[in-house]
């Protein structure tokens, strides 16, 4: 079921947020894992020297080609997905146009793009972040309004607010909330982040 997706402009932890979402064997795996404690291995992989292998095998399987969307939309399974605004205006317009919409639509407030485009450029050196921010923020504006709620991108730099955030909507999505697996996915996070500012 398309229980939530996140919004977020490239470098603003929309990695992160989702990781800590689904850590709940009720919802769809980012990678292999079925667990709630294989989960939390894989996920926290966060590595500054090398941010691309953190991410880049960490995709639901649609996005893959291992899968379909649509199969996601009748799963027992919830979907708590993250995509980019121009990713998610695609998806409004091709793929979630019928019957199946998003219960919950997480937006990721970018409240210091300085630092959002410093930590995607530098931790995605595979992709030209620079260039597409921009645009990813008009598209942002525009998709705002549908917004079910709202975290601003500064929260994700303190423990307790970023916690405090992951439990309320563990609540409002209905999946179990691991507090100390998000405590660590965080810590690993936020000390590997801030080798990049």
């Amino acid at each position: 079921m398309l229980t939530a997706c996140i919004v977020y402009v490239q470098g603003s932890a929309g990695n992160l947020l989702a990781r800590c979402l689904a850590l709940d064997p009720e919802t769809v795996p980012y990678g292999n894992a079925k667990n709630a404690a294989d989960r939390f291995y894989e996920y926290n992989n966060w590595n500054s020297q090398n941010w691309i292998a953190s991410e880049i095998d960490l995709e639901i399987d649609y996005m893959t080609g291992k899968g379909n969307f649509v199969d996601h939309e009748e799963s027992k399974l919830k979907l708590i997905h993250r995509l980019h605004p121009e990713q998610f205006l695609d998806g409004e317009q091709n793929l979630w146009t019928g019957d199946y919409k998003w219960k919950n639509l997480i937006f990721i407030q970018p409240n210091n793009i300085t630092t959002i485009t410093r930590l995607a450029a530098s931790k995605r050196t595979d992709l030209n972040h620079k260039l597409q921010i921009k645009e990813e923020l008009e598209t942002y504006k525009k998709l705002l309004p549908q917004a079910t709620y709202t975290l601003p991108f500064t929260d994700m730099f303190n423990k307790s607010k970023f916690c405090n955030h992951i439990q309320t909507l563990c609540e409002t999505i209905d999946v179990k909330y691991y507090q100390d697996y998000v405590n660590e996915i965080w810590t690993k996070w936020y000390n590997e982040t801030c080798k990049l500012i």
